[in-house]
């Protein structure tokens, strides 16, 4: 109750001095423009436009890094991960129009062209399929109608805590989040106040200096018009992913749990309002897993994010996983 006081508390005081943080928020931002500036990895141009793409590692197979929605520096996002990985793999984390470093292009962002701009990216970069998708969140959905449309680029497919389509959807309104949360995001974006979001254990696991570049790019990217518009297309992709059959790649599937869910079986605890559609939820991965030539799924307790949090032992998963399918 306190926590929700304080919030509120919090959120009011930016709107009645929102003028003030405004134009203090814009003073700073123009003084740490130095900080996002120089590439993470490098820039790169697709679909006349500029595409922020780091490249890394060694090994002659390749994993692709594909954000959650509104992450807002996949590079930074993944790098605790990925950093385990790069022994003995090619990292490639192309950053979406809209995300990172790359261009906020203002157009409509339906997954399929998502899809088709990694392609692209991948061939800019001469970098040949096929490719390990690790995908994050909603992203799944781009590794799903990739591993569909293309399935002889796609050795593998890992999901943390991915969105896949045989799981059923919750009937939200996306129109109307759509706007509220717009508007909501770019309000915190103009006034600076995003610079104090969680960062979910990323403020561990990064630099000093990447810390201050990430919530620059907070300032920068949230709210912006590709996210949303890849928000609104999300309905129109689980229905395209479902309409087609179901990829059959070998899978490992991260899935958040909840604490009363345990390697895959419901222990008796006080039943909560979401309790079913995080069956739903596990379930869904546990079927998709099963339909794969080789699928596993790893039940986490660590969050949405885990890859935040739990790195150094899901590197561990990832490499045993992928040494058993070469």
């Amino acid at each position: 109750m306190k926590e929700e006081i304080k919030e509120k508390l919090e959120t009011a005081a930016v709107v009645v001095f929102s003028p003030v943080l405004a134009l203090a928020n814009g003073a700073v931002t123009a003084i740490n423009r130095k900080y996002i500036k120089k590439p993470l990895g490098q820039f790169i141009e697709v679909d006349g436009h500029r595409m922020s793409v780091l490249v890394t590692g060694q090994g002659d197979r390749t994993i692709v890094f594909l954000p959650g929605l509104s992450r807002t520096c996949p590079i930074l996002d993944f790098k605790p991960l990925f950093t385990q990985l790069k022994d003995r793999f090619k990292i490639v984390v192309p950053e979406k129009f809209g995300y990172g470093q790359s261009d906020i292009v203002r157009e409509n962002r339906d997954y399929e062209t998502i899809v088709e701009q990694y392609r692209k990216a991948l061939s800019v970069l001469q970098i040949k399929p096929p490719y390990i998708l690790c995908a994050h969140s909603l992203s799944g959905h781009d590794a799903e109608i990739w591993a569909q449309k293309y399935p002889e680029e796609v050795e593998a497919f890992i999901g943390i805590d991915a969105n896949i389509a045989n799981c059923p959807e919750i009937n939200f309104n996306y129109d109307r989040l759509w706007w509220e949360d717009r508007f909501l995001e770019r309000f915190y974006s103009i006034t600076g106040y995003v610079r104090t979001a969680d960062l979910y254990g990323l403020d561990k696991a990064l630099t000093k200096k990447e810390v201050r570049i990430l919530k620059e790019l907070e300032v920068r990217n949230t709210g912006n018009y590709d996210v949303y518009s890849e928000e609104k297309n999300y309905l129109a992709a689980h229905a395209l992913i479902n309409s087609r059959p179901m990829p059959t790649q070998p899978t490992l599937q991260f899935v958040d749990t909840p604490e009363w869910y345990k390697d895959g079986v419901a222990q008796p605890h006080e039943k909560g309002e979401w309790d079913d559609y995080e069956i739903a939820w596990v379930k869904a991965h546990e079927d998709f897993a099963a339909a794969s030539l080789n699928g596993k799924v790893l039940y986490y307790t660590s969050g949405h994010v885990m890859h935040h949090y739990d790195y150094v032992k899901m590197a561990g998963e990832i490499k045993e996983f992928l040494n058993a399918e070469k």
